[in-house]
């Protein structure tokens, strides 16, 4: 009886692992395919058609990232502890590719990492403004709009490739297999995404890999959010100054 108990530990853990990872992959497909699905409905939520597009597939995404949501909290009662700010007060375990020396908070290092990180993809985004020739196409008016998108899609992002990873895989004895799982579930799709290509696939990876081990380590959702949302702030305003003129 023992040897069978001792068994059927792992085999759980390998079938959340799958099912987890089969579900992210599923929310991940519908989401790259959301032009074409979201193409043959004719709703008009703003006059602009860039604009149009990027308010259609925010709807989208959220109704996924709830579904998502639900799921995980039907399959792992348990991962509703992440559903909160966190502690953060504790400990950023030590990682040195990271600089965290593992002696301060992630409250200290929340706000080194969004930054850093930060000011990597403001500087990125910049000469991708710089290079279409757009810096001088920056409108206030669109400022609510953007500030409203970059909220909607980290949260869905989060709840998809956060929630559900960090919730569902809560009980995993290792938690960089919980990091590695999430950076590559989350990078994989941004080949399509912004930046796109490998390049774009190995920062959203590293992006990936950081919010989780946030989220993880502060049991809440509040570090990894917060800091999704600064570098959508900076994508989506230079996404509009390239795409939607004045």
């Amino acid at each position: 009886m023992y040897n069978k108990k001792r068994n059927f530990v792992p085999k759980l853990l390998t079938m959340r692992i799958a099912s987890t990872i089969f579900i992210v992959l599923l929310a991940s497909v519908l989401l790259l395919s959301a032009n074409t699905i979201l193409s043959s409905l004719n709703i008009i939520f703003h006059e602009n058609a860039f604009v149009n597009s990027i308010l259609k597939y925010q709807l989208f995404a959220l109704a996924i990232a709830m579904l998502i949501l639900i799921g995980t909290l039907q399959i792992t009662p348990e991962s509703k502890r992440l559903l909160h700010v966190g502690n953060l007060d504790s400990p950023a375990i030590k990682e040195k590719w990271l600089g965290i020396n593992g002696k301060t908070s992630w409250r200290k290092n929340g706000f080194q990492l969004a930054f850093f990180i930060s000011t990597s993809t403001g500087i990125f985004m910049f000469l991708a403004v710089k290079y279409t020739n757009n810096l001088d196409n920056f409108m206030w008016s669109y400022v609510p709009i953007i500030l409203i998108i970059s909220f909607t899609n980290s949260f869905s992002e989060e709840m998809i490739y956060r929630f559900a990873i960090n919730g569902n895989l809560i009980t995993l004895p290792s938690n960089y297999r919980i990091y590695i799982i999430s950076a590559i579930l989350f990078g994989l799709p941004h080949y399509q995404g912004y930046p796109s290509g490998i390049l774009g696939v190995i920062m959203a990876g590293a992006l990936g890999y950081i919010l989780s081990k946030a989220t993880h380590e502060t049991k809440g959702i509040a570090v990894a959010w917060g800091i999704h949302f600064l570098q959508d702030i900076i994508i989506f305003t230079s996404l509009f100054m390239m795409n939607v003129r004045a």
